[in-house]
């Protein structure tokens, strides 16, 4: 059954975009036009530059004031990480399952930025594509919806067992294989593959190279503080195993838990100052 599986291809104009990026002198103007050439996602692209999470003083009004005030290659991250949302244009998934990758992505890059010398663009990418396998069997298999409804309360783990007994693969494996498809890094694909079992990476049980490690545990903390404000999550993110991965992620990254507790709860009314604005 996972032979019918279709992970979607990176869009022509990402594509494009990338191949422009080689040469030695970027001509922005040209990589401006590709992009602006497919205005589903010259739009979304902007409004993720202009998200708060981005941190930008003044709004970007076109791809060239975003690639001035952010550089080309953190533009580059964003587009990638919104062609995610792109390429499964025919997702029965709610609007909300985007957004909250959005938020996601954007708590990842801030946490890798506050308490880690990690890439905050690759733990950006790292949110925005954790739970993309989720839309990858949506999208292919007509009754996962059901069958995730149905499972709803199971731990991470034991989902993802369920799933391979039923499906022959499940939606980690899935969302691994589109980030290692999109060339977005092998510690991408690994945080992303790997979360059924973070306690087990975190302790070591599991061995991972240490970047990996450490994206799985940021996306761990990331997926703490989404889940506290939004109840979106189609598993249980109140088990026990989770919590005790929580744990596990702030010692790992040598994280005093109160300071995480307070950087949780500015973030906290961060999402509840703009939903009421």
């Amino acid at each position: 059954m996972a032979d019918h599986i279709i992970i979607p291809p990176r869009p022509q104009a990402l594509l494009s975009v990338q191949d422009l990026m080689k040469s030695e002198e970027p001509d922005i103007d040209a990589i401006a036009n590709v992009i602006k050439s497919d205005i589903s996602l010259y739009t979304i692209l902007l409004s993720a530059v202009n998200n708060p999470w981005i941190g930008l003083t003044q709004p970007a009004t076109s791809v060239e004031q975003a690639i001035m005030l952010l550089g080309l290659d953190r533009v580059f991250t964003l587009l990638q990480a919104v062609s995610v949302r792109t390429s499964f244009a025919k997702c029965t998934l709610p609007e909300t399952f985007w957004s909250t990758a959005i938020e996601v992505a954007g708590i990842c890059s801030d946490l890798s930025n506050r308490y880690t010398g990690m890439n905050r663009n690759l733990a950006y990418s790292t949110g925005m594509l954790h739970n993309a396998g989720m839309a990858i069997m949506n999208e292919s298999q007509p009754d996962f919806k059901a069958f995730i409804k149905e499972h709803e309360f199971l731990s991470a783990d034991e989902l993802c067992v369920r799933e391979r007994k039923k499906y022959n693969t499940d939606h980690y494996l899935q969302g691994a294989l589109m980030a290692r498809q999109w060339f977005l890094g092998d510690e991408v694909a690994l945080a992303i593959r790997y979360q059924p079992i973070a306690s087990m990476v975190l302790t070591g049980q599991k061995s991972l190279a240490e970047s990996a490690t450490s994206h799985l545990a940021v996306l761990t903390l990331a997926k703490n503080i989404s889940s506290e404000y939004r109840r979106y999550w189609l598993i249980d993110d109140d088990h026990e195993d989770h919590i005790y991965a929580l744990d596990l992620a702030l010692d790992y990254l040598h994280i005093n838990h109160s300071d995480y507790d307070e950087f949780k709860e500015d973030k906290l009314d961060e999402f509840n100052n703009r939903a009421t604005a």
